[in-house]
């Protein structure tokens, strides 16, 4: 056995041998000392094999599940802040989205994390077996108390839901559902001509009383639940109408249509396509 085992004896008898093996490579670089990045850097690490630094620098299981391996190691504390991390870097990108006006490929959000956590995984599990570390050295005291542990991925949860309602991906789902919510048949309250709605399909038309009008979706206003219609009218000029959803405490919804010299009218639903 190396030194591991005459400093703390205990743990030989709580892990299998392919943990005894990861802990006396991890001891033999410094790890019992430094961080596990520090250590990588030492003279100790690079005399290494291949196979024994992929032992203690790269755990799959990590990889793949995150901050449920942290848990199912009972490192509860660390698996939180990193739960509370993946979030906060979610919402970072999400950010990203909503500035760039473009969705980022789903990889960008979880490799970067998934990569750290297998990283650090065979370390930190050394770390709370040989010292019953629970978090890392350094970090503010808060994230070892449960205030800190509970409310920092809850409020970085709170973030991501909060920002993901600005991503492209977001709007357009929602813009997705509108056009097929307000697609129908309605009748004008002004005079009861019928109106029929279809913007749910890729030949747009909006028809009034049989006389159908192509019509383009310039714009979705998803908080006021306004769609900006591109219309050519008979003699050619081009003008924009606006639809707008106007609720009912039930949920449902009747349509208030603005042409472009002003005039409005409410629609109420009559039936589906």
């Amino acid at each position: 056995m190396s030194d591991v085992s005459h400093e703390d004896k205990k743990f030989t008898s709580m892990i299998d041998k392919k943990w005894e093996e990861k802990f006396e490579i991890l001891n033999k670089i410094g790890s019992d000392e430094a961080f596990i990045y520090s250590a990588m850097k030492s003279d100790e690490y690079n005399r290494l094999s291949f196979k024994e630094k992929q032992k203690i620098s790269f755990n799959i299981w990590a990889f793949l599940f995150g901050p449920l391996y942290y848990f199912s190691k009972k490192m509860w504390a660390k698996g939180s802040v990193i739960l509370g991390s993946i979030w906060l870097l979610a919402s970072f990108f999400t950010l990203i989205e909503s500035i760039i006006g473009l969705t980022l490929p789903n990889l960008i959000y979880w490799v970067p994390s998934a990569v750290i956590c297998a990283q650090l995984a065979n370390y930190d599990y050394f770390r709370k077996v040989v010292h019953d570390e629970n978090m890392w050295p350094g970090l503010p005291s808060i994230f070892s108390k449960p205030v800190g542990l509970i409310g920092f991925p809850v409020a970085a949860l709170i973030l991501l839901l909060g920002l993901s309602t600005l991503s492209p991906g977001y709007v357009a789902e929602s813009k997705s559902q509108t056009l097929a919510d307000v697609s129908g048949m309605w009748r004008a309250d002004a005079d009861g001509a019928m109106v029929s709605i279809s913007l749910n399909e890729d030949n747009k038309v909006l028809s009034i009383n049989g006389t159908q009008i192509p019509v383009s979706v310039q714009s979705f206003d998803p908080d006021n639940h306004i769609f900006t219609l591109g219309v050519v009218l008979a003699n050619g000029k081009k003008v924009s109408w606006t639809l707008r959803q106007i609720f009912a405490a039930d949920g449902s919804f009747t349509l208030q249509m603005t042409l472009h010299d002003g005039t409005q009218d409410h629609l109420s639903y009559v039936r589906d396509l």
